[in-house]
């Protein structure tokens, strides 16, 4: 028997027995004897109000209508939280893949350039090399010719020399001859040896230049190591310390310079873990921007070097 049965037997048996009380009371009073005897005194009975429970299937199926609602709103709530996460996956993907398509311009641009400077370099050193071997064809065809007229103009002379006295000419002959043979062996060696000195002229004009270049080279990278080193303190002074930072970390940054030193971008590219750190570094780098020392390099150093360079921020504890 459920609770709203068992509220409703106790009613039922004191109206039971009013009702028998009062059957009896007009039993007495119709009968003979009742004349005699004193009516007993009335019991009046208060009337209560009775108020009903729900019963438990009432209640069973509320909770079942309520666990429903719950469920259908945690349902609404948890679909709408899962659109909201797609959306921003997607912005992020779309993002990422458009940085991923600007880097990868950039290279081919940047390996564009380099391989038509390359090609004008050879362009450039294959025509030097015709013009060199022009001027030496030149010189050399000049040499014969003075020496092929000389040997004409010396012939000449011989065969007039051989008019005028046969035997005394057929002797000078021999004599031309021999001569003409050594200075034509002479010039052949004076010619050659031209052409050695120029040679070694060349290996070591060549050799004087590659070690100029090295001087260079190695001069640029200090300088370029120096004002590396001067924009890594810069950045470190300009840095704030985060609450609550307890050291040992450090952070990877790219940043993009012009060529004027003014900050074009910056951006983490390897995290240090804590995200209070990176962006303080990022703030640092803005701080201590512009960085002016880059303008002292050229413009092929200044694009090797520092258009776009990463660099490692590890405060000290």
């Amino acid at each position: 028997m459920d609770r709203r049965g068992e509220n409703l037997v106790r009613p039922l048996m004191l109206a039971i027995g009013l009702h028998i009380i009062l059957l009896s009371t007009f039993v007495i009073a119709v009968s003979p004897e009742a004349k005699t005897i004193t009516p007993p005194p009335v019991v009046v009975i208060q009337a209560t109000e009775l108020t009903f429970a729900p019963s438990a299937a009432a209640e069973a199926r509320a909770k079942k209508q309520q666990a429903e609602a719950d469920r259908k709103k945690r349902e609404a709530e948890e679909k709408k939280r899962q659109e909201e996460a797609k959306k921003k996956a997607a912005e992020k993907k779309r993002q990422e893949e458009a940085r991923k398509k600007a880097e990868e311009k950039k290279r081919q641009e940047e390996a564009q350039k380099k391989a038509e400077a390359k090609r004008q370099a050879e362009l450039k050193k294959a025509e030097e090399a015709k013009q060199k071997a022009v001027e030496e064809a030149k010189a050399k065809a000049a040499a014969e010719a003075k020496a092929k007229a000389a040997a004409e103009a010396k012939a000449k002379a011989a065969a007039e020399a051989d008019q005028k006295a046969k035997a005394e000419a057929l002797k000078k002959q021999a004599a031309l001859e021999a001569e003409r043979q050594q200075k034509e062996k002479a010039l052949e060696e004076a010619f050659k040896q031209a052409e050695a000195e120029a040679r070694a002229l060349e290996e070591l004009k060549k050799k004087e230049e590659a070690e100029l270049a090295v001087l260079n080279a190695l001069a640029s990278e200090k300088a370029a190591a120096n004002v590396l080193d001067a924009m890594t303190t810069r950045i470190t002074r300009a840095w704030r310390r985060p609450v609550a930072f307890k050291g040992g970390l450090e952070v990877y940054l790219r940043m993009s310079l012009a060529s004027n030193g003014e900050l074009v971008d910056v951006r983490v590219v390897k995290t240090s873990g804590d995200v209070l750190f990176d962006r303080s570094a990022l703030t640092a780098v803005q701080r201590a921007a512009p960085f002016d020392e880059v303008k002292q390099f050229d413009a092929a150093t200044f694009e090797e070097k520092f258009r776009s360079l990463t660099v490692k921020f590890r405060p000290e504890d």
